[in-house]
Parts: C-alpha cells; sequence; structure tokens
C-alpha cells in the first residue's frame, strides 16, 4: 500500500528541497493525506498536473504526504515524503464521484492518523464533510471548478449564460435541456450522471460546517462559490502553481507571418467554435497569420469542417494533443496565445504555461482574468470580430515584444514557493 515515487526527479530532489524549505515552510510538519485526481506524474488534465506539483512542493518543505489515488499508480521508486495509496476496493457504484465519496467515507478511522486532508476534487465535499463531522481532522477541498455548487461544473445555465442562482427545480431544467450537447456518451448517460452529482451537491452542502477551509485558484471562483451560499472567511485565493519547465525564454521574433496558437480542448465551452472565424477576419488584413490548434475533442471534426468552408486550409493547422513535455517549446515558439473561452474558467493552465514562457495572450474578458494576465494579456468579448479586431490592434501597434516582457514579470506571482507558502498558512490555520 505504500510504494513510492519516483526515480523521475532524479538528483534535483534535494536541491527543490533545500530551496523550499528556504522559502516556504511552514510553522509545523504535518501528515497529510491528499486526494489526488489521478495519481502523480498521470497527464491529461490541469487539475491533476497542478495536484503533482502540490504534493511535490508539501514534501519538499518537509510535510509527509499520503497521496490516495482515484486511478491505480504505477509502481515507482521511492521518493522521501511522498506515499501512495489506491482509493479502490470498497465500492463498485457506476457513478464516479458517488463511489469516491463512498470510498473516503469508508476510510474515515483511517484517516484519522493525518493531522489534515486535502482532497483536489469538488465532487467529494460530501465525504470530506463526513471525516470533518466525526474526526478532529483538519478538512480542505480545493474548489478547482464547479462542481460544488454546479452538476455540469460550468455555471453556465443553459450553456447559454452565467447562472446567478439555484434550486432543484432549475437545476433539473438545465441538466435535461443541454444533456444532448454532450456527443461522448449520449443523453441518457449525461443526464443520468448529472443527476447523481446534483444529489452529492445537496448532500454536501448539509455538510459545509464540518469542513474547515477551501481554497479557490482565481478571486472570480471564491466570489461565485461566496454567492451560492459558502463562507468567505473559510475561502482563501490560492493560484495553481507553474510549471518550471515551462520556464523558457521566448523564441519567437514576433514578426509575419504571426503565429497564433490555441491549446486545450475542442469543446463548447472552451469557444473553439470561435476559432475558423477569427482566421477568416484575420485572412482579411493586410497582416499574415497563422494558427496552431493543440488538443483533441467532441468540436474536432466540425473545425475541420469551419477550416474548408471559410477557405483558411494554408492558415490552420491541426496539431491533436502533444506532451507536457513538449509543450514549453510550442508556447515559446508562437507570437501569442488565443483563448476564446465561454465560461468563467477557475485558472486555465494554459495562462500559467503562456506567461512562463513569456507568450503573449489575447482571451475573453471574463471573471478577474484580467489580475491573472495583467499587461502581458489583452482582452476580447468573444466574438470573432472582437478578437481579430484586438489581435491586429496589438500588431499595429508593435506591442507584442513588451507583452512577452511583462509575461515574464507577471508569471512571477505563480511561482510553486509561493503557492506553497500560502497553502501553509491555509493549512496552519485550519488545524490550530
Amino acid at each position: 500500500m505504500t510504494c513510492i515515487y519516483s526515480s523521475f526527479f532524479g538528483p534535483i530532489v534535494e536541491y527543490r528541497r533545500n530551496l523550499f524549505l528556504n522559502s516556504s515552510s511552514s510553522s509545523v510538519t504535518m501528515r497529510i493525506a491528499f486526494i489526488h485526481p489521478r495519481y502523480p506524474t498521470s497527464e491529461g488534465t490541469g487539475a491533476a498536473h497542478s495536484a503533482t506539483q502540490i504534493v511535490n512542493g508539501l514534501a519538499d518543505v518537509g510535510h509527509e504526504v499520503c497521496v490516495y489515488c482515484t486511478r491505480p499508480p504505477p509502481e515507482r521508486t521511492e521518493r522521501d515524503g511522498i506515499s501512495l495509496r489506491h482509493l479502490d476496493g470498497y465500492s463498485n457504484h457506476p457513478h464516479t464521484p458517488t463511489r469516491q465519496n463512498r470510498e473516503v467515507e469508508s476510510r474515515v478511522d483511517e484517516l484519522t492518523e493525518f493531522d489534515l486532508v486535502h482532497s483536489y476534487l469538488m465532487r467529494l465535499i460530501p465525504s470530506i464533510g463526513e471525516v470533518g463531522k466525526q474526526s478532529d481532522v483538519g478538512t480542505v477541498v480545493t474548489l478547482n471548478a464547479y462542481g460544488g455548487i454546479c452538476a455540469k461544473n460550468d455555471l453556465r445555465y443553459q450553456d447559454d449564460k452565467q447562472c446567478q442562482s439555484k434550486s432543484i427545480f432549475k437545476c433539473f431544467n438545465c441538466i435535461a435541456s443541454t444533456g444532448f450537447h454532450s456527443n461522448e456518451h449520449g443523453y441518457l448517460y449525461e443526464t443520468a450522471s448529472q443527476l447523481l452529482s446534483l444529489r452529492l451537491i445537496n448532500s454536501g452542502e448539509s455538510r459545509l460546517e464540518f469542513i474547515d477551509g477551501f481554497r479557490a485558484p482565481s478571486t472570480h471562483v471564491r466570489n461565485n462559490y461566496v454567492q451560492f451560499g459558502y463562507d468567505s472567511e473559510k475561502i482563501a485565493t490560492i493560484p495553481h502553481p507553474i510549471d518550471e519547465d515551462f520556464s523558457l525564454t521566448h523564441r519567437s521574433t514576433f514578426s509575419e507571418p504571426y503565429k497564433l496558437l490555441y491549446v486545450g480542448s475542442l469543446s463548447r465551452h472552451k469557444g473553439v467554435q470561435t476559432l475558423v472565424p477569427i482566421m477568416e477576419r484575420l485572412n482579411k488584413t493586410e497582416w499574415e497569420f497563422e494558427l496552431t490548434v493543440v488538443g483533441t475533442g467532441e468540436l474536432e471534426r466540425r473545425m475541420h469542417e469551419q477550416v474548408e468552408n471559410y477557405d483558411v486550409e494554408d492558415a490552420v493547422q491541426f496539431a491533436g494533443f502533444i506532451s507536457n513535455a513538449e509543450l514549453p517549446e510550442v508556447y515559446a515558439s508562437h507570437d501569442c496565445l488565443i483563448h476564446p473561452s465561454v465560461w468563467e474558467e477557475p485558472l486555465a493552465r494554459v495562462y500559467l504555461e503562456a506567461l512562463a514562457t513569456e507568450t503573449p495572450i489575447v482571451t475573453t474578458d471574463y471573471g478577474c482574468i484580467e489580475e491573472i494576465v495583467g499587461e502581458a494579456g489583452r482582452l476580447a468579448d468573444g466574438t470573432a470580430e472582437s478578437f481579430c479586431d484586438t489581435i491586429v490592434n496589438i500588431v499595429e501597434s508593435n506591442e507584442l515584444p513588451e507583452m512577452s516582457v511583462a509575461a515574464g514579470e507577471q508569471a512571477e506571482q505563480f511561482e510553486l514557493s509561493r503557492v506553497i507558502s500560502q497553502l501553509n498558512v491555509l493549512y496552519d490555520t485550519v488545524t490550530e
């Protein structure tokens, strides 16, 4: 049960530990049970990657971290301070969040051996509340998105506008009306899954008093949860950390053809249906642009059709999935990241990756995005016309080089050592 990883870190572990001990140490060394979205070293989601960084950072400052993995972790060689346990073996419920909550509740006695339990999964609020109710263990939940208050996890009513309030009837209506948008599993599966998630949300609301603290990655996430009844005094705004592997000097020359980049899933809530129309408009300007699309998803086929219909085959390249190891060079070789998201993303990793590689950003204006991207970013209203105008204005005024410099400076506030230091303050507070 206690397999520990990983030789992947090699000789840098001691260097990083010494660096962190000087800048991020807690007043108390703790035994922490950390519930991971997958397992350390897994790829695929921003949440999994951020969770792994935090686990490593906590171990580097001296905490003993036991990672409860929701997927079977591969066997690795030992790494001081981190042990792995698979969160499995008790429940066979077909709804994943329900099964995971039952797994946690079956381990309440086991979890009392720790000073603190930190879940990186919002769906586990009911079971983390139960841990807090039955024990004196400190409890923390990271609010990665809106799964604690929205069964769809996006807080978009009818997939159209930001939701401002909830009721059983309103949620039922939204779930029933939008389930057909999922092409992956089908209407019945999607609707049933979201109804079960709604049941967990309602169950969790009755146990919020037993959870000691929450971590929101951005101010607008915190504000949204407070609007839906969460105690503002319990929510600390602590961003996701930048991956140090992305800390590269920018490589592009900011000259024609200007190389635009999109990174992320090709899904409706990411606004990717706007990318090709943006390129069609840019193609009609006096400037030359190219777009690289990194990622896969449900709208990929539609986007290929758009490319043909808008006659921009020579300007758009689909790169598919690219691993985290290769992504830094991709960012650094492009002139600008464009991100036309249509929902209030908590803190998209693509912003952090762009900042770390000194890549300018043009994104939809929402929430507190301006304080995230700073002078490295420019904001559009989400339409193809607005994105086109914003990009052309940047090029005409030759702002890309200074935005790149600003990106490197903005990235400093997301350094892992700073994030761990803020987490230590939260941990100290909830275990007092």
